[in-house]
């Protein structure tokens, strides 16, 4: 898994990702202000996403889970699964949206 520079805030690292996974959704998740970007275990990776379990252990290690991050490359809002699923979690989620170039967020 890597880790992106330090100087970089959480939403350029995820961004970069994000522009380098597409088409596929890229993801990964906020520890203590640093982005961890994970792989995409999705057996739809251009629609879903799914963190590999190694790589959210991995991260959540490193101190306090803040954020779960993803893309949606073609611009999508986020979607009832995304929304259901943050609420599940209780863990605020930024969706990066490729085509528009902005950042969705849903608050459980």
């Amino acid at each position: 898994m890597q880790e992106y520079n330090y100087k970089m805030t959480f939403k350029t690292a995820a961004k970069a990702h994000a522009l380098k996974e597409a088409p596929k959704e890229s993801c990964g998740i906020v520890v203590d202000d640093i982005y961890y970007p994970c792989n995409n275990i999705s057996d739809t990776p251009k629609e879903n996403f799914a963190i590999h379990p190694k790589d959210f252990l991995k991260a959540r290690s490193k101190g306090t889970l803040q954020y779960i991050v993803h893309s949606h490359p073609e611009g999508q809002e986020p979607s009832q699964p995304d929304i259901d699923a943050c609420k599940a979690i209780k863990i605020k989620w930024y969706i990066y949206l490729n085509t528009k170039d902005k950042w969705s967020i849903i608050n459980p």
